[in-house]
This record gives C-alpha cells, structure tokens and sequence, in this order.
C-alpha cells in the first residue's frame, strides 16, 4: 500500500496539470481522502490547477487546520478563488487561522470582484520606502523563505508608487545606495479595478514578467505575474457573460470600490513580506 501511495504521490509531484485533471473526475469525498494523506507540497500545485468550485467541494470534509494548511500552501490567489465558493462563517474560521499578514492577504483579495486584477495580484511582492539602502534590500530578500523577487518596488507616502528596481542592480550597488538613486521610474500599471480580460494584451507584458497594480493617485497595492493572469483568464473565460452586460455590472461595481480603496491601501501598508516554504525532497508531512 506504502508503495502505491508512492507513486501517487511521484504522479501528483511530476504532473500537476494532469493529476489535476484527474482529480477533477473523481467524488469530492474520495479526492478528500486522498488529500487527508497526501503532503501538503505535493497537493497545493495539483489544488492551483483544479477548478475553485471543485475544490471548495472536496474540502467540505476536512478538519479546519487540515484546509487551512492547504490554502497557506496554496497562496493568497487560488486560496481566494476557492473562498468564494466556501460559507462565509466557515471562510472566517478557515482565516482566522492563517497567519495574521497571510490572513490579511487573503482578506484584502476578496475584496475585490473575482474578474479583476485586483483579485489576481500578488500582495506580497517587496515594496520598501525610497530611503532604504541597498544592503537593507538584500537583507529583506534573504530573510524571505522563498525565491526573491526579480523587481523590488520603490514607494513614497501614502503607498504611492515612484519607481522600481531590477534586483541585479541592487546586487551591484553600493551597500549605502538608498533605492531612490537606484531606481528607474515605472513605464506601465495596472489598474487594480480592471476586468482581466481588458489587461491581456496590454504593453507591458513585451517587457515584463510582473506589473505593479495600482489604485486611484499610483498607490500601489500588489503586482500582477503574467502567468497568474493566464491561469486567470482561463478560469474567468468559462464563466464570461454573453453581451454587454457583463461590462455594465463592472462599471458599477467600479463604483463601489473607488469608496473603499483608501481602506484597503491601509491593510497593505501593514502586510510584510512573505514567502511558501520551498520544497523537500521527502514525502513525509
């Protein structure tokens, strides 16, 4: 049996996208079982790649500690595309034991419609004041448990963004360089209020792997990857209204959230900078 649950696993950790697949096909209750054994590294690809729907249904059965370890694997960005299919007093437990920074990631994610960028980005990019020297940076990148950030972002008062920084550059730079003498001034954005779909052949993407998201005044709220935002489309693209009159529901909704952008700007002053355990070579939890 050990030697069956191996190669599951070898399965799982080879071929997300197809175990994926196949998990798609099979009872809830039954992928449910199979996610109470499996190590967490090795569930949350698969978990990333299945359909949000699906998973919140195989995670019906599952113990409170058991799922929320499988969203903090998950990250900030599949976790919340399965939240939304989850009964909010449940969701409330389930993030109330997430660490309080990786919560508040969370939190500020379902704020925003799950057709938006907003919803999409990455808030937990680095993001440090213009004053901060060179040495600090490689300081924070190596304290970050994960692979460091190709682009720091430069920020001014109020979260607004000024610029940013290719990592290899501050690699080079003298250790009392502050950013503001390293940094070059920001080409493209991202409005954080922006339908999906609409950012998919902007320009930036010819250039960059990772665009900074902003609210109203440049303030600066997360970055959006390119290969999020494929994963994104496909999912949004099933659910597309027909017409116009998914457009017209944005643009009210667009409203709402001018009102609330000020809040969120305050949640995101407050969140550090985080990053997944990488992976081992064992199998064992």
């Amino acid at each position: 049996m050990a030697g069956t649950d191996d190669l599951s696993f070898a399965f799982l950790e080879s071929h997300p996208a197809d175990g994926a697949r196949v998990l798609e096909r099979i009872a809830p209750q039954n992928v449910a079982a199979l996610l109470a054994d499996v190590p967490v590294r090795l569930a949350a690809p698969v978990l990333r790649a299945m359909q949000p729907l699906h998973v919140a249904r195989c995670l019906e059965t599952l113990a409170e500690d058991t799922v929320s370890g499988l969203l903090r694997a998950m990250g900030p960005q599949a976790g919340v595309a399965v939240l939304h299919y989850v009964p909010e007093s449940r969701r409330n437990a389930l993030l109330a034991q997430l660490p309080t920074a990786l919560a508040m990631a969370f939190r500020l994610l379902l704020g925003y419609p799950e057709d938006t960028v907003g919803a999409w980005m990455d808030t937990r990019v680095l993001a440090l004041p213009a004053d901060t020297p060179a040495e600090t940076v490689l300081r924070r990148l190596r304290e970050a448990e994960g692979e460091s950030d190709a682009c720091i972002f430069v920020i001014g008062p109020g979260q607004r963004l000024l610029g940013q920084v290719d990592l290899p550059v501050v690699l080079r730079a003298a250790a009392d360089a502050p950013l503001s003498k390293l940094m070059h001034r920001v080409k493209y954005t991202l409005p954080a209020r922006a339908a999906i779909r609409a950012v998919d052949d902007h320009a930036g993407w010819d250039d960059y792997q990772m665009l900074p998201v902003v609210e109203r005044e440049d303030r600066f709220v997360g970055a959006l990857d390119r290969g999020v935002l494929a994963r994104a489309l496909l999912r949004t693209t099933r659910n597309q209204p027909s017409g116009g009159y998914g457009d017209v529901v944005a643009n009210v909704a667009s409203g709402y959230w001018l009102g609330v952008s000020s809040l969120i700007q305050l949640v995101v002053a407050l969140l550090p900078v985080t990053h997944s355990q990488p992976s081992g070579e064992s199998y064992e939890r």
